[in-house]
């Protein structure tokens, strides 16, 4: 009686722990329908907003991928080239921008039909997560041999709210941002400009970027 007893008393002490282990559940997207990141037969790696910017200037993808197994990217300080970016060896000999691995905003495809594009293009300062899809499992895509590297923007923030930032750097280096957002019934949205500028290390490096 005494052991029945027990076995109960454990039983209800577990309980709660497996509510909140059931709730914790990070559901993956870059896999074309949500899933459970325990049942995703892929390797999948997420970034969130707080780690794309937290201490960093926002500029390039660089500045967060190094940190996913599998990814090398290759930050040449030439912005009219564009980072290179390899998974798992696929667009590693790409002379310039992205090749084999497909990029995506907000379910939109930002690579063209030849399977190159642009990470310049990706809105850093918005972002709400990044997900890195490596291996075989991207050819749900198309041509994407390498992977899928997905970016998704904030929603509006329930309370309209307004950022400012400014960063500054060596060599003439500095970038200036605004984002603003907020809801109204069942509409909401986030918006961003920015304003990248450097005059480089080297001559005739001068670079300008504005992303909207």
């Amino acid at each position: 009686m005494r052991k029945g007893r027990r076995v109960a008393a454990m039983l209800l002490a577990m309980a709660p722990a497996c509510a909140v282990a059931q709730d914790d559940v990070v559901v993956i997207t870059a896999t074309r329908q949500p899933q459970p990141s325990l049942e995703v037969p892929a390797s999948v790696d997420r970034l969130y907003g707080e780690e794309i910017r937290e201490g960093r200037p926002q500029v390039n993808l660089s500045e967060s991928l190094g940190r996913v197994p599998g990814i090398v990217v290759q930050n040449r300080q030439n912005y009219a080239q564009d980072l290179q970016i390899s998974s798992r060896g696929f667009g590693a000999r790409s002379t310039f921008g992205v090749r084999g691995i497909r990029l995506i905003t907000d379910g939109i495809p930002a690579s063209m039909p030849d399977g190159q594009g642009q990470a310049a293009n990706f809105d850093l300062g918005s972002a709400q997560r990044i997900e890195v899809l490596r291996g075989p499992f991207s050819s749900l895509y198309g041509n994407a041999a390498g992977g899928v590297i997905s970016i998704e923007t904030e929603d509006g923030p329930p309370i309209p709210t307004a950022e400012a930032g400014l960063i500054l750097g060596s060599y003439g280096t500095w970038r200036e941002a605004m984002k603003f957002g907020g809801q109204s019934g069942e509409l909401g949205g986030t918006a961003s400009l920015s304003h990248f500028h450097t005059e480089g290390y080297r001559q005739h490096s001068e670079t300008n970027r504005d992303l909207a």
